[in-house]
């Protein structure tokens, strides 16, 4: 048995096996190359099998980096949005789900057969999963009251400067008891990417993870009336963190989060209003019933950027954010904004989503008109969602 290692990377999706990396010093034709999967589920139940499209063979180093005197070959594999088999997770119908159909994500038990037709070598022992985009995340936990949180956190280059806060809070299918699935399971890696950070002049960003569902009410089912079991930990959590790195801003701090981790943006600032300096809820799960017109004033405080698809049919935007919106719109809100999609279409790949999608596009800092279709605007100039997010200041 020889051995081959795989690259993880993580697109606008999540997370999807990229690359294989095989002992293999004799470099031949790209279509030498034959790659076959086959995945599993947790308990070693068969999900699906079949081929990895190779598109590229080079030789390289034992990291997958191009190297002509390198002792491994690479081989580029193809990758798409509805390509599972690529995929590390599956949906776990065997983790908490409370009743709406999607569950939480487990890790697959992946298994790879590599030959190479020309000379008749095969790979199929694996021997490491590399994860470059995931690893410059750091780990932690956090325990009140004997309930304890795991969460990934990033801490931006030590200067004489103040940097900002950034909360990611992510959606259902990324809870659990393995924080690889808030890294991996869609786009947060992109807060750490120099653009993104640069937009921030080097931000904090701090993720922590529900066990279940931040919509947990505290008896295993979804809330009835927005209260989550989770509020306490989570904003207990925060000022932990902020009182831990003094180079933190007070005055910077930005809570966001996707469908349920929308929710719960929406659910931290109804309890802490004063502590944020903007709040930008995505595609939000908090049903309008749920705010009354004295929570309303609550959030009139602090600026919002909303951002929902209007044939979002998980949480529909009719019921959620858009009356939401609406009432601090009448109320008088001032530094308030609303992006509205009609559909969900990979700006990378061209597939589309379903409409429930919308952090592909703010994940990604493609958000940048209002309800009416104006652009949104800092100072005079037009702006992105982190433009605009990193512009804001506590008085």
């Amino acid at each position: 048995m020889r051995r081959y290692s795989l690259i993880q990377n993580v697109y606008n999706w999540g997370a999807s096996f990229s690359k294989a990396i095989i002992n293999h010093t004799k470099l031949t034709k790209t279509e030498d190359y034959f790659v076959h999967v086959q995945k599993y589920d947790k308990f070693e139940n068969l999900l699906e099998e079949g081929e990895r499209k190779v598109l590229n063979a080079y030789q390289s180093d034992v990291f997958g980096k191009k190297d002509e005197k390198g002792e491994h070959v690479t081989l580029e594999l193809d990758v798409n949005a509805n390509l599972s088999i690529a995929s590390p997770f599956y949906n776990d119908p065997t983790i908490w789900n409370d009743g709406g159909g999607a569950y939480l994500k487990s890790w697959a038990i992946t298994k790879y057969t590599i030959r190479n037709n020309e000379t008749n070598e095969v790979f199929d022992l694996l021997e490491t999963i590399l994860t470059p985009d995931e690893d410059r995340f750091l780990y932690g936990s956090y325990t009140l009251k004997e309930q304890t949180l795991n969460y990934v956190y990033y801490e931006p280059e030590k200067d004489s400067h103040k940097h900002p806060l950034v909360i990611w809070l992510h959606g259902y299918g990324s809870g659990g008891d393995d924080l690889g699935f808030v890294t991996g399971g869609m786009l947060t890696t992109n807060f750490i990417t120099k653009d993104i950070q640069d937009i921030f002049g080097g931000a904090h960003i701090l993720m922590p993870q529900a066990h279940t569902a931040w919509l947990d009410g505290g008896d295993g089912t979804y809330t009835k009336d927005g209260h989550s079991m989770y509020s306490e930990i989570v904003d207990s959590l925060i000022q932990n963190y902020m009182d831990t790195h003094e180079d933190i801003d007070p005055k910077r701090i930005y809570i966001g989060g996707c469908s349920n981790g929308g929710y719960m943006t929406i659910r931290l600032l109804l309890d802490n209003i004063d502590r944020y300096a903007a709040g930008f809820p995505i595609c939000a799960g908090f049903q309008n019933e749920w705010v009354s017109d004295e929570d309303i004033q609550t959030l009139k405080k602090v600026p919002l950027w909303f951002v929902h698809a209007t044939n979002d049919h998980e949480v529909v935007m009719k019921e959620t954010a858009l009356p939401i919106y609406e009432r601090l719109k009448e109320a008088g809100h001032t530094n308030l904004h609303f992006t509205k999609y009609d559909q969900v279409i990979d700006p990378d790949f061209g597939n589309e989503y379903i409409g429930h999608f919308t952090w592909v596009y703010s994940l990604k800092n493609l958000c940048k008109e209002d309800f009416d279709g104006s652009p949104v605007k800092v100072n005079e100039k037009e702006a992105t969602l982190y433009e605009w997010v990193a512009s804001q200041c506590k008085d």
